[in-house]
């Protein structure tokens, strides 16, 4: 229930209800504070900026079922020179809420105990990972200051006429949305996430807005008079004139001259004001910087077009060497820090290794953009990769040693879509090196390979058993020579003209098996060989082969060798069924025989595992080669990384 007193100035009746600190007249705009008296004069309030929102004071709506008015607002000034608005919602229950409103977004929290000690302002940095136990684990998102500004309205908190309040901004998982507001002498706590306005169900909606700011047309630059064309009006803090090279100041509701910029040379692919659709979503080019780092002495440059879509969003098309990545904000709370060292990160459950860490300077800035940019502004970047998503976590010092991180994900494009989403002239530049977070060309070729592979090793697998299975191995003939009973051992006898030995009558019945002669012949230190034939006795065909066996051992200075085998093989192609005759003719270097026997067997239907073998090598050969170059090319994408793979591969 509201109680009424009166403005200490013009007497104007003024509403406390319960939880009311200070209230704004809304005649003579003084500030007062609530005491158990009459009102206690605090000041006099400056005009509120025009910040294009579309709340006003006294509309209501609904949240979880609960009623609300929006009872006050006061607005704060950013260290980086941008105001943001806090309006206060009255439930009918008696709780008051925040509803936050920055850059089109609206966060709505409420205040809640915490039941532990939370680190000072001083021990926070963006990025950090802070468990506040109940109220769970929360990332750091900003730590800055705001100034009080103005007011109107009820105010549940008591204000001090350019005040300056110490925050940081927490994220946590699913949108949530949380701020430690360290202006009290213990910090207090605000949790919700972020709203929208069809969410709070507005009932009675605020007047028709204003018209924006500045004109989308015909504004001149207030250095040279020519005409400026501004797409985002009510959002641009920041305009470069394409004419005379001015930056300029767009946050005041005017434009203000602020310094000549000595641009660089840089070819601009995608013109200002060029209209596209990418991804199913309208696209117009609002803004073009020109960034860089510098590592070991070497700069690297990159492009980044600022994009808008139709509802006022803005994403970011970055060239690098030719390559292209679509980027877009990445909520904080949604990135894990797994690991105490931070050399990985998670989003979704995919897991991205850290590649960089470097100061990113802005040099060239062309066009309008939401936030008050500076050339030669630095921002420290982290890039984390898994091809084809790279996350970039930027951190951004603030004046008066506040910082802010914002994340982005980037996703890898070819250049040959964005030249036909924007109608874009000529080809796009064609790309030097790897990309941090390009796709690698080759794993997909390996898996495709792969599966062929996985194919053709089944297949010779099959083949292999079904002839292991139905032509099994058959011995057709064995016998052992004795060559010492045909050779003459007293001095002086002469040898017979020609050792020959013929075999009985051989049977092959299958055409389609083929052969297999072998020579045992425990030789030692000496060798015998065997030329041999297979004569088919009803036609005179014949199957000439050549088969030895030698086997020498000793040692030397490096200890023992061996060389060679007692066992020789000889294959020969399936012949024609019928019955053939063997004949073997033995010949070995010295007088004597170096054996007194030797065995010959002939056997049909042998498994070759040599050819088997070569079968598989030959299935294998592309695919492992593929995967050679796959593994090639992620080297020289981590040979860019200051994080090795060796690193990595440690953590």
């Amino acid at each position: 229930m509201t109680s009424s007193s009166r403005c200490p100035t013009c007497g104007a009746p003024l509403g406390f209800r319960p939880g009311t600190m200070v209230a704004v007249c809304s005649y003579c705009k003084s500030l007062s504070a609530r005491t158990d008296r009459d009102p206690r004069l605090i000041g006099k309030m400056a005009d509120l900026v025009d910040t294009g929102s579309l709340l006003a004071l006294g509309a209501e709506g609904r949240f979880a079922g609960r009623r609300f008015q929006m009872v006050g607002r006061t607005q704060m000034k950013h260290p980086m020179g941008g105001v943001w608005d806090e309006w206060y919602l009255a439930l009918d229950d008696g709780r008051w809420g925040w509803l936050a409103e920055a850059q089109g977004r609206l966060y709505l929290t409420f205040q809640q105990a915490l039941k532990m000690a939370v680190p000072g302002v001083e021990m926070l940095s963006p990025g950090l990972d802070l468990d506040l136990g109940e109220q769970g684990r929360w990332q750091v998102v900003e730590v800055s200051r705001g100034t009080f500004a103005s007011a109107e309205g009820e105010i549940p908190w008591e204000v001090a006429l350019g005040g300056q309040y110490p925050f940081a901004d927490l994220a946590g998982a699913n949108g949530a949305f949380a701020t430690l507001d360290y202006g009290e002498e213990a910090p207090l706590f605000f949790t919700g996430r972020q709203t929208t306005l069809e969410e709070l169900k507005i009932q009675a909606p605020p007047p028709v807005a204003a018209a924006p700011r500045l004109k989308v047309q015909g504004l001149p630059c207030p250095r040279c008079a020519s005409p400026l064309e501004l797409r985002a009006p009510d959002q641009t803090q920041r305009v470069t004139c394409p004419s005379c090279g001015s930056l300029l100041d767009a946050s005041e509701g005017r434009l203000t001259y602020l310094k000549s910029l000595q641009q660089p040379h840089v070819r601009m692919f995608i013109p200002l004001g060029a209209e596209g659709r990418l991804r199913g979503v309208p696209l117009v080019c609002v803004g073009h910087l020109l960034r860089s780092c510098t590592l070991e002495g070497v700069r690297y440059p990159w492009s980044e077009y600022l994009m808008m879509d139709p509802k006022g969003g803005f994403f970011w098309l970055i060239e690098s060497d030719g390559h292209w990545s679509f980027a877009e904000p990445v909520a904080p709370g949604e990135i894990r820090f797994p690991q105490a060292h931070q050399r990985t990160v998670q989003l979704q459950g995919e897991t991205y290794r850290r590649f960089q860490d470097v100061p990113a300077v802005v040099e060239g800035v062309w066009g309008e953009f939401y936030w008050r940019v500076a050339q030669g502004e630095t921002a420290q970047v982290a890039e984390f990769v898994k091809a084809p998503v790279s996350l970039s976590m930027e951190v951004q010092a603030q004046p008066g040693g506040g910082s802010e991180v914002n994340w982005t994900r980037s996703d890898y494009m070819e250049g040959a879509e964005i030249w036909q989403a924007f109608k874009l002239q000529g080809q796009p530049p064609t790309p030097t090196g790897v990309a941090s977070h390009q796709p690698n060309p080759h794993w997909k070729k390996a898996w495709e390979l792969g599966m062929w592979m996985v194919a053709a090793l089944a297949l010779i697998l099959g083949i292999t058993f079904w002839e292991t299975v139905t032509h099994r191995e058959t011995l057709l003939y064995r016998e052992t020579f004795n060559l010492q009973e045909r050779v003459p051992s007293a001095p002086g006898a002469l040898p017979e003209p020609e050792l020959v030995f013929f075999s009985q009558p051989i049977q092959i019945t299958d055409s389609r098996k083929n052969l297999e002669v072998k020579l045992t012949a425990p030789v030692n230190n000496s060798w015998i060989g065997v030329e041999g034939a297979l004569v088919n006795e009803s036609t005179g065909l014949v199957e000439l082969f050549e088969v030895s066996s030698s086997y020498y051992h000793g040692s030397d200075s490096d200890g023992p060798w061996t060389e060679g085998s007692p066992v020789g093989t000889v294959y020969l192609s399936a012949l024609p069924a019928g019955t053939y005759v063997l004949r073997l003719a033995p010949s070995w270097e010295s007088k004597q025989a170096p054996v007194r026997a030797m065995t010959v067997e002939l056997r049909s239907g042998i498994v070759r595992w040599a050819y088997v073998l070569l079968a598989f090598l030959a299935a294998l050969l592309v695919p492992v080669f593929q995967v050679i170059r796959a593994f090639s090319f992620e080297s020289r994408r981590w040979a860019e990384s200051m994080y090795s793979s060796q690193n990595a591969g440690e953590d």
